[in-house]
């Protein structure tokens, strides 16, 4: 269900940016003010700095870290599981797609460097495969509640700031954002249950 609903929304929110349709620029506008206002000094220097935990080469090279760890404990599906998701489904996918729809980046102040095209966004699709993995593969292998518990909570509030921060710092659109984050949100899900299959959570943690 939640798989069909986000890939639901990428396709009316990728029609929208097709087809330039006004309901979307609304949609965006109203958004952009929301979050963007007030621009401070102090909202500026959190927003730089949190978008960085996004930025690919961070992404890379949490990949190679926790895929060789996860391989070094003899995890290696969910070693696979991490690689595949943050290194092709959100890198790759992310960049076909943008490249194939060309959308330009918004025409406003950009308060961070940023190059190439605008939807999906790039990091809202790698926040969301590479720490909502993190999740995943916490409550696989992780036994204690309480310490899944504040993990998920941690990693969930990271994936949501980043992509607010996308739209502060005026390199996004809205649209890319929720775009990129459900797309990714689809392919998660998917990658989940191809790898991991319909089994309990608690058939595969560690004893």
């Amino acid at each position: 269900m939640i798989v069909s609903l986000g890939l639901l929304l990428f396709f009316i929110l990728l029609t929208g940016v097709l087809l330039r349709a006004p309901l979307l620029l609304t949609f965006d506008q109203t958004l952009t003010h929301l979050i963007r206002q007030p621009v401070t000094p102090e909202r500026t220097w959190f927003f730089r700095n949190i978008t960085r935990l996004g930025n690919v080469k961070f992404t890379l090279v949490v990949m190679i870290i926790f895929s060789l760890g996860l391989w070094w404990r003899q995890k290696l599906q969910g070693a696979l599981f991490f690689a595949i998701n943050v290194g092709v489904l959100a890198l790759v996918v992310n960049t076909l797609i943008k490249h194939l729809v060309a959308r330009p980046r918004p025409l406003i102040l950009h308060l961070v460097a940023a190059g190439g095209f605008s939807f999906p966004s790039g990091h809202a699709m790698n926040v969301t495969l590479m720490y909502g993995s993190l999740i995943i593969l916490c409550n696989l292998y992780v036994d204690r509640f309480a310490l899944r518990a504040v993990f998920n909570a941690l990693l969930t509030l990271l994936i949501i700031t980043i992509c607010l921060s996308r739209v502060y710092l005026g390199v996004h659109f809205p649209s890319d954002v929720v775009a990129g984050a459900s797309l990714a949100l689809a392919e998660l899900l998917i990658s989940r249950y191809l790898f991991f299959g319909p089994r309990s959570v608690s058939a595969i943690r560690l004893n």
